[in-house]
């Protein structure tokens, strides 16, 4: 196989890729299986804080990059759609698996395999062509007094507080449960849910966002955009303004508490991680911070200073 260094980038599997990282992990003693719930972590904590500085300064690092971050979207549409066998009055009744993620509990074992063929380019184009489609509903967004109502930042402040480290076994929990919390931020500052009538346990179409109970059998259907990063994105834009940079001083005076941030890192293709602006700070006469609530590494306060591991990021005003 090529060097990464041969070979355009935009060319490679998702197969060769994959295939590099495990020849990585071996040789260096991190026998991870791909999937399971330590490979998982292993790949937000390299997202979020470059934490193997080895692997990090690696020529095909932007390599790696983009497969993680189309691990986490793959990884949390498998957990959205396998939610159908997830019961969340059991979850809540039984202690010893109340801290158990939507795949623990289901059994099921996620794999990367039927993208081994797929390019980074093909991924690429897909990810162009919805954000044109995003685009477009940006153009087109018709404000909805109802849905656009000011979160109610000390409501939402309130459940931050009581939920970023003891998960609320009223919901589902994901392996990358970052976009699920901050849904449920919002829910509980007063955002209301835009549901449809449905018996499905998925809906993908991006102009709802809900998460309830199914008569009858206490299953839950909920949209997409509950808990995907770039589906609560997609919900958000269609009456939402959005503000995207790579600096971070221009996040600062952009965002205000109430609002939701999203991340992504140099190299990635997809943005991977979101936060909720918990509260806006002078750490000096000259300087203000933005501390941010959310989940999975949890977090009440997190300092946007502290926030290395990402290159752009987009304010979604609340």
């Amino acid at each position: 196989m090529a060097n990464a260094n041969e070979k355009e980038r935009d060319e490679y599997t998702f197969g060769e890729i994959e295939q590099l990282l495990v020849n990585y992990l071996d040789k260096n003693g991190n026998n991870l299986e791909i999937g399971t719930p330590d490979f998982t972590e292993f790949v937000i904590n390299q997202m979020h804080y470059d934490s193997d500085q080895k692997l990090a300064k690696l020529p095909e690092y932007h390599l790696f990059v983009a497969y993680f971050a189309e691990y986490l979207h793959q990884l949390s549409l498998f957990e959205t759609e396998i939610m159908a066998e997830y019961n969340p009055s059991t979850i809540s009744s039984d202690s010893s698996i109340a801290d158990k993620t939507v795949l623990d509990y289901s059994g099921e074992k996620f794999s990367m395999s039927y993208l081994k063929d797929v390019t980074l380019g093909e991924i690429k184009e897909e990810i162009l062509q919805e954000e044109r489609e995003i685009a477009k509903l940006q153009e087109s967004k018709q404000p909805n007094s109802e849905i656009m109502a000011t979160i109610n930042v000390a409501a939402a402040r309130a459940y931050a507080t009581k939920y970023y480290k003891n998960y609320n076994t009223a919901y589902p929990r994901y392996s990358n449960d970052c976009t699920n919390f901050v849904s449920q931020i919002l829910h509980a500052g007063g955002r209301k849910q835009v549901t449809v009538a449905t018996t499905s346990t998925l809906v993908r179409d991006t102009k709802y966002w809900f998460i309830r109970k199914r008569a009858g059998d206490g299953v839950w259907t909920r949209s997409s955009s509950w808990s995907l990063v770039e589906d609560l994105y997609s919900h958000l834009v269609r009456s939402h303004t959005v503000y995207t940079s790579s600096n971070k001083s221009n996040i600062v005076s952009q965002a205000r508490p109430g609002d939701v941030i999203q991340f992504k890192k140099s190299g990635a293709d997809r943005y991977t991680h979101a936060m909720w602006v918990n509260n806006k700070v002078a750490k000096s006469s000259s300087k203000i911070d933005l501390l941010l609530a959310g989940h999975t590494n949890d977090y009440l306060t997190r300092s946007l200073d502290d926030i290395t591991g990402y290159s752009t990021y987009r304010i979604i005003k609340m």
